[in-house]
């Protein structure tokens, strides 16, 4: 597999850099103690997480099968890496929200059973969330998304 483009070569860029700052986000989310601090954690980790959707999102629309409306092919192709993506990111604003709201009650109380659960799903997620959107980055990144249309009647083909 080979990038295509220099401007892929930029949003790959990018997607990693977000995938980074996810990751550094998780880490330091257990050491803040006020609610501002989390506050503001969580807001750019969210944001982080919209960008390198929307990212990937552009890096599908820029391919020759979105363009040529054979999304179900696209569709077929990314369908474990958009799943991961939609529960990691459920996860995530669920944790977040309900973290918030445990701290803004009370701001020294004691995690609730259900922040526990929130929090183990989100983190035993992470790791799959990583490895699938980096695999379907650098997926996306082959040539015959871009041009091969033998390539592309044998997908349809296929199905």
């Amino acid at each position: 597999m080979k990038l295509s483009t220099p401007r892929y070569t930029f949003c790959l860029f990018f997607q990693l850099i977000f995938m980074l700052c996810d990751l550094l986000f998780n880490c330091v989310s257990l050491f803040p103690r006020s609610r501002d601090g989390l506050l503001v954690l969580f807001i750019f980790q969210d944001l982080f997480l919209v960008l390198s959707i929307t990212t990937m999102l552009m890096t599908f629309f820029s391919t020759y099968l979105f363009q040529a409306g054979l999304v179900e092919v696209l569709a077929r192709k990314f369908r474990a890496a958009g799943a991961v993506c939609a529960a990691y990111v459920l996860a995530s604003v669920a944790l977040h929200a309900a973290w918030l709201l445990d701290k803004w009650a009370e701001p020294e109380s004691v995690s609730t059973p259900l922040l526990i659960c929130l929090f183990t799903l989100q983190r035993c997620l992470s790791p799959w969330y990583y490895f699938f959107y980096k695999r379907a980055a650098l997926r996306v990144s082959d040539p015959r998304f871009y041009e091969d249309i033998d390539w592309i009647n044998q997908q349809l083909q296929a199905h």
